[in-house]
């Protein structure tokens, strides 16, 4: 698979630094199967899947990538090659998520079609030398991935260089860098059921080391994660590669260095097989500047799959019915229908469920076998597997025939369910799955009738599937049968909830053609008519989920129609909603109220409305709640509510005022020349957006602190005033200052804002806030003279307190 510069085509590799790898033998830490022998690897019989350009799509790529079509030119074909834009300042540079390619339609195995998807996870593209082609400035990409025919078919080959000639693409770099490739390749079946193929590679040719300047460049391939993620690797007692493990992953690099030439050499001195564990694989492969590798894709499908024969073609439903089949397992060829030899063979029947397994028999080349000395046989659930002895895998046994006979009969559920009993064997090699071809019995068939409720929420009563049809069966295939009535052709049941009633099948006959004949008959119900609850305004027009506010008058009614097949006794209830008040005498239809709720009691003829009436005042304390009602109404044959009715209430707004630290001082004493900030809320309790629109006069005996209103607030003549589109539930918070003026004396400053909402103008709380009393004498006004006064007061008292003092002193001391 791995050609150098001197041989068909270049070889890729990776530097292998033996400073940055724990050498240690891969075979004795993982638990992968490990088969060293004298296997031709040039000759196992894999099936490869194609991929081509024809079948190729990119499904995405880095943006440095640079893709070019070669044309077909003498010899050589067609050819696309991708390429990456490298920076010639940096020595190495990596192109993560580099590209993903799909081959659709690249292969049949077992009857489905399967797809290749080619991830190349991350490219590193390293500077190996400054040659002509570094320093031609119109020289700016490395090739990476090539997809063609001319090396090898139906391959991808990844390489540092491109291999055909190519005098139409003249930008790539030549000899100049190595890169390093990780790659995940992956199998898919088309129509998107789970893969149970297993992926096999033949990594083969890895030969190529390189001296560029003193520095030793080799071919390298990596499996990536091979301790969890690949099954089996196989090499040939020739092979002569250097074998490294190191965190999971295994690396192989070439030791001769005079590289292979041959299928046989490239094979089984410098290449091996791997099997993955499951459909995927990961790996890296390194070159060289320049080399490349070739790389095909491929899985194990034995040239003799298991053939499987059945006893009996038709049974009808009934159980205890004997079927039994015979299936002949070939046993493969190591290294020709599998890369090497078995480790493990099972041969497993997996039973329709409508079976019961009994027994089995195992003949091999005309010897009845013995239980438990030559295989084992192992039951679980439906699936029966048989597992030769160790002694059956050994070289030589390969295309030997074993033929194993299954007895089983049918059971209970075969009378509900008549389609083709289907079967197939499997053959599992290791981990490689082979199937054989699918056997069918016929079953007889019936008629069955099925009912369904087509009211959305609601279940069939068991009064209504009692009516239900029995079963027809041992019906011919390719008859024609129509479906039964319900029993008594009754076609209506009533129940509390309404009437159902049947309404047909879902067809008027049907042609057995392989599978049962199912009616499915449809009942709906026919619920009575749900009392209907409604809120009007003095006009009569219906408001329910408008706003309303204090002091208005609602109008609720409540409709009843009797939709019952005979007249009923008719109880409706209904209490006053919270944050109204009943409006006395307004419950029309001889409605009585006691203890906050209404009662109606009517006799309602079928097929005839009651409609009754009151009416509730709004409260002015209602300040924001909702104003909810919901009547009651029982007919004797359902008690149910009516729906529910809303009116959202505006909510009072608050108005606040503040000292510069933020906190509330309404009610408290301010200074002169104070500065008091005053904030407006309007809370929309609504239930819609509205168009508010808020006001506020400048108190008296204060001044407007220009530009202090927030909120695109706009002041002028002694007013600030603001507007915005509240939304529902949204709160509003508005803020002006104003600062006190210097002669106030005992003045009160008080402030009360106007919030305005469509026809609704709702004033605020006030705030007030007293002010200190100012001393002057008399004629002059000035507090100056004031302040003198009250210090000659001082004197005044001082002097006295001391003259009292001298006086009792006196006394004492004459007395």
């Amino acid at each position: 698979m791995f050609k150098s510069i001197g041989k068909r085509i270049a070889m890729t590799a990776i530097a292998v630094f033996s400073f940055l790898l724990l050498v240690f033998s891969a075979q004795n830490t993982m638990a992968i199967s490990r088969i060293k022998d004298d296997t031709d690897l040039s000759k196992i019989n894999l099936y490869q899947f194609t991929l081509r350009q024809d079948n190729m799509e990119v499904l995405n790529q880095n943006a440095a990538v640079v893709k070019d079509v070669v044309p077909a030119n003498g010899s050589w074909k067609e050819s696309t090659v991708f390429s990456l834009k490298v920076d010639k300042n940096q020595n190495s540079q990596s192109f993560p998520n580099t590209i993903t390619l799909r081959f659709k339609n690249a292969g049949i195995v077992y009857g489905k079609v399967v797809d290749v998807y080619v991830k190349v996870n991350n490219v590193t593209a390293n500077l190996a030398e400054k040659n002509a082609d570094y320093n031609n400035s119109s020289k700016t990409v490395v090739p990476f991935l090539t997809v063609d025919e001319n090396w090898g078919t139906k391959s991808i080959q990844i390489m540092d260089y491109i291999y055909p000639n190519h005098p139409t693409v003249t930008h790539d770099i030549y000899q100049s860098y190595w890169i390093n490739a990780n790659v995940t390749a992956e199998l898919r079946y088309q129509d998107g059921t789970p893969c149970d193929l297993k992926l096999v590679m033949t990594p083969s040719d890895i030969d190529v080391i390189s001296n560029i300047h003193g520095q030793t460049l080799k071919e390298s391939f990596t499996l990536e994660n091979a301790t969890s993620t690949i099954a089996k690797i196989v090499t040939n007692n020739a092979n002569n590669l250097a074998e490294v493990a190191s965190g999971g992953n295994i690396t192989w690099t070439p030791t001769d260095p005079n590289g292979t030439s041959g299928d046989w050499d490239e094979h089984n001195k410098t290449g091996f097989a791997v099997r993955s564990v499951n459909n995927t694989m990961t790996f890296s492969y390194g070159t060289t500047a320049s080399c490349g590798g070739l790389f095909g894709i491929y899985t194990e499908v034995p040239a003799a799959p298991p053939v499987k024969t059945v006893s009996t073609e038709k049974v009808t439903a009934k159980s205890g019915q004997e079927i039994n089949y015979t299936v002949n397992y070939t046993a493969p060829v190591p290294g020709v229908d599998l890369i090497g030899n078995l480790d493990s063979m099972k041969m497993a029947d997996t039973f329709d469920e409508r079976l019961d397994f009994k027994s089995l028999s195992v003949v091999l080349d005309g010897k009845t076998l013995i239980e438990g000395e030559d295989y084992t046989v192992d039951v679980s659930g439906q699936t029966v597997t048989v597992t030769p002895a160790a002694k059956y895998l050994a070289k030589g046994n390969g295309g030997k025939n074993y033929v194993i006979t299954y007895k089983t009969v049918t059971n209970s559920k075969i009378e509900q369910n008549g389609s083709d009993i289907e079967n197939r064997a499997e053959q599992i090699l290791d981990n490689v799955p082979s199937h054989s071809n699918t056997v069918k019995t016929q079953v007889l068939f019936k008629k069955t009738h099925e009912y369904r409720s087509g009211t959305s929420g609601k279940e069939l009563p068991q009064s209504v599937l009692d009516l239900l049809p029995p079963a027809q069966l041992d019906i011919p295939n390719g008859t024609t049968v129509t479906p039964d009535p319900p029993k008594n052709n009754i076609q209506k049941v009533s129940v509390p909830e309404g009437n159902w009633v049947f309404k047909g099948y879902d067809k008027e006959s049907e042609v057995i053609n392989n599978k049962d004949a199912h009616f499915i008959g449809i009942w709906v119900i026919e619920e009575y008519d749900k009392p209907v609850k409604d809120v009007v305004n003095t006009a009569g027009t219906s408001i329910n989920g408008q706003s309303v506010k204090p002091g208005d008058v609602l109008t609720y009614t409540i409709s009843y129609t009797n939709t019952t097949d005979s007249d009923r006794e008719v109880t409706i209830t209904d209490t006053i909603p919270k944050s109204t008040t009943y409006v006395n005498g307004s419950a029309d239809n001889d409605g009585v109220y006691a203890d906050g709720k209404l009662t109606w009691k009517k006799t309602v003829a079928k097929d005839t409305t009651l409609k009754v009436t009151f009416q509730v005042k709004v409260n002015d304390d209602v300040n924001g709640k909702a104003i909810e009602n919901t009547g009651h109404v029982d007919d004797g044959l359902q008690k149910i509510d009516t729906n529910p009715t809303h009116n959202p209430t505006p909510k009072k707004p608050v108005k606040d005022v503040l000292d510069t630290k933020g906190t509330s001082i309404d009610g408290q004493e301010v200074k002169r020349g104070q500065e008091l900030t005053y904030t407006v809320t309007y809370q929309n309790t609504t239930g819609q957006a509205q168009d508010v629109t808020i006001t506020d006069a400048i108190p008296e005996h204060t001044t407007y602190v220009e530009n202090s209103a927030d909120n695109a607030g706009t002041y002028a003549d002694g007013k600030v005033t603001w507007t915005k589109n509240v939304a529902a539930n949204e709160t509003w918070t508005v803020k002006f200052k104003v600062k006190v003026d210097d002669k106030v004396n005992q003045d009160k400053i008080e402030n009360t804002a106007q919030v305005i909402t469509g026809n609704n103008t709702v004033k605020t709380n006030t705030t007030k806030n007293p002010t200190p009393k100012q001393y002057s004498l008399p004629g002059t006004g000035g507090t100056g003279i004031g302040i003198y006064l009250m210090l000659g007061s001082a004197l005044v008292v001082g002097a006295v307190a001391v003259l009292t003092y001298r006086f009792y002193h006196k006394r004492k001391v004459n007395g």
